[in-house]
């Protein structure tokens, strides 16, 4: 495994995305604003180490949310949109809350399925996106189990 990165800024979050085939989004501006949210919602102790963008809770190249900005933290998994006229949404879900993560690159578009107890979060990718991101995420399992282990027990 290489080198863990520790991303803190909208402009290495959306940077890394771009050089690893994760996904660039509407535009650079729009990338970088939506990083931005991701980056105001970070704690003081808290950086990503792996970003990428895709479209929310997809269900079908109709049936979806727009792109998100998602970044795997030492925490959570961060999910944030610049809408138009400056209207944003962001979600986030804290690592030790993820049953299981699962990728299908078979059809015409790729999915990547973040698996909770009570709901599932799809995001849909480019089928190359989604296969450079799979292999991504395997290679990190073992850091993002690590980082979930070491947060505190929740009740839900």
């Amino acid at each position: 495994m290489e080198q863990e990165v520790r991303l803190q800024k909208a402009e290495q979050m959306y940077t890394y995305s771009c050089d690893h085939n994760f996904g660039k989004g509407l535009s650079r501006a729009w990338g970088l604003n939506s990083f931005r949210l991701v980056e105001q919602a970070m704690d003081a102790d808290e950086f990503a180490y792996l970003t990428f963008i895709g479209l929310h809770r997809f269900h079908s190249m109709s049936a979806h949310q727009r792109n998100f900005a998602y970044a795997f933290t030492n925490k959570r998994i961060i999910m944030a949109q610049m809408r138009s006229f400056w209207r944003t949404r962001t979600e986030s879900v804290p690592l030790n809350k993820i049953l299981n993560l699962s990728f299908d690159n078979d059809s015409s578009i790729g999915v990547v399925k973040i698996m909770l107890a009570n709901d599932a979060i799809c995001v849909g990718m480019a089928q190359e996106s989604v296969t450079a991101l799979s292999q991504k995420i395997t290679e990190l399992l073992p850091l993002i189990q690590e980082y979930a282990q070491q947060l505190p027990a929740t009740d839900d």
